[in-house]
């Protein structure tokens, strides 16, 4: 079997994160005028606490990984990360869904704050123990990919609070139907996207067509700029 050297691992990373730094460095030489951002997904809401009108937040969870550690809105806060839908025995979508994600993984394996989030939509056959070995055989990042399972109804309602599908239906294969999309979160709990040509925000993004998969590649790359660009900007203060 072939040795990766040293030198040979750094230099992936290197072509594996590089695009994204050349992002950031770039629209750090730009004034603030031509700072790309994305929009907010979702109706303002009215705050009663802080009486103001705040961007829409996605729906608080409480979820297990494969690995048996709690994932929550708040354990993701100051981290910017995807999320899709899937099951371990889907025999149509999935893989193809998870293998396009795989890549999107790889693309930010070196960005500590980029993680992904797959919520199973099978919970009763997809125990943390399944999860596990679904990861393991297919050599998933357990760093940076979390694959999580946890109570049917609320990962139902999530999905609505996220503006995703997902549901059980006999007549579909595997007994399920879930979208194809994955939303993009921001470190406030904010669901982020770019807007289409005709003005109008997209939302989400079909990681089975190669247009939107680079899209969202891209997407990602400009929501890492605006949130190093802030932190930047707090340290400054």
């Amino acid at each position: 079997m072939k040795t990766i050297t040293l030198f040979q691992r750094v230099a992936l990373i290197a072509v594996l994160v590089l695009p994204a730094l050349v992002y950031i460095i770039f629209v750090y030489g730009q004034n603030e005028v031509f700072f790309q951002t994305l929009d907010y997904v979702g109706e303002k809401v009215y705050d009663e606490e802080t009486q103001d009108t705040l961007y829409y937040e996605i729906p608080a969870f409480e979820l297990l990984s494969s690995q048996n550690r709690p994932v929550t809105k708040e354990s993701l806060d100051s981290t910017i990360y995807v999320v899709s839908f899937f099951f371990a025995n889907c025999p149509s979508i999935c893989p193809a869904m998870n293998f396009h994600l795989n890549e999107i993984e790889n693309r930010f394996k070196g960005y500590p704050d980029f993680k992904l989030l797959s919520i199973t939509v099978d919970p009763d056959r997809d125990s943390v123990e399944a999860l596990a070995f679904y990861q393991k055989e297919r050599n998933y990042s357990v760093d940076k990919w979390m694959f999580v399972t946890g109570g049917k109804e609320q990962i139902y309602d999530l999905a609505k609070g996220l503006f995703l599908n997902a549901f059980e239906d006999q007549t579909a294969e595997g007994g399920f139907l879930h979208s194809t999309n994955a939303i993009i979160v921001d470190w406030n709990g904010n669901i982020r996207s770019r807007k289409d040509d005709s003005g109008n925000i997209v939302g989400s993004y079909d990681v089975l067509e190669v247009t939107q998969l680079n899209d969202l590649e891209s997407d990602i790359k400009v929501l890492i700029a605006e949130y190093e660009r802030d932190k930047h900007n707090l340290l400054d203060d």
